[in-house]
């Protein structure tokens, strides 16, 4: 029998503070702890979610910090099977060459000069965007000895907590800390889990199945020469 993953993302079922005490005591120490904003925003259909990409504009401890766009392909001939498309830079804007190429692929309209997130912000609602999905979240790192423990506190998702090992078994740490009634293993990105429970959304549910039957549904007519090199 191979390894367990040397990464997992669970759901708690007790309170912060219990599982805090716990993994202080095994001596996982905190590095850092930060306030992070999340805004992405969509079409008033919600075309991107529907075709599994995002557009995001991101804050820390209320400073602009990076803008970034992601898409999943399925890409069946690769290892694992798909293909994670990320265009991310940081704010303010020092070079418009990434949120360019952005622009195009969206059919975004600018002739204005953007370097803040307030000034992107503007231009996506200009051109028909919305900014409804806000995440807001307090993340804390802790470690010990290689074993990294993230924790996201997230505004009307719930805690979901990462756990990474260089060397460990993720599963013999969260062993060590929590009972099996205690937590539940998480498959869903936060910004999904949000869309399910503020908006009822479940389309992403399907799109493993909705991959299996045609892997190229959710490739653009402007994304076909880029799709096909990946092929």
């Amino acid at each position: 029998m191979g390894k367990e993953e040397k990464e997992i993302k669970i759901e708690l079922n007790i309170p912060l503070d219990v599982f805090l005490s716990r993994i202080q005591g095994l001596g996982f120490e905190k590095k850092k702890e930060i306030i992070q904003r999340d805004n992405y925003f969509d079409t008033d259909d919600w075309k991107l979610y529907k075709d599994v990409a995002a557009l995001r504009i991101r804050q820390v401890d209320g400073v602009d910090h990076s803008f970034a766009f992601k898409k999943v392909f399925c890409v069946p001939t690769r290892s694992g099977g798909h293909y994670v498309e990320e265009i991310e830079d940081s704010l303010p804007i020092r070079n418009m060459e990434k949120l360019s190429s952005v622009f195009d692929r969206l059919g975004i309209k600018n002739d204005d000069d953007i370097s803040d997130g307030p000034g992107l912000e503007e231009v996506l609602k200009r051109n028909g965007f919305q900014g409804e999905q806000v995440l807001m979240k307090t993340r804390q790192a802790f470690n010990n000895n290689g074993n990294e423990i993230v924790i996201d506190d997230v505004d009307n998702v719930g805690t979901i907590i990462e756990l990474e090992c260089e060397s460990d078994e993720p599963m013999d740490v969260v062993r060590d800390v929590l009972n099996d009634d205690e937590w539940t293993k998480s498959t869903l990105g936060t910004s999904y889990i949000w869309l399910e429970k503020m908006k009822g959304f479940t389309d992403h549910r399907n799109n493993k199945n909705k991959f299996s039957e045609d892997p190229s549904w959710n490739v653009w007519d402007n994304e076909r020469e880029m799709y096909e090199g990946l092929i």
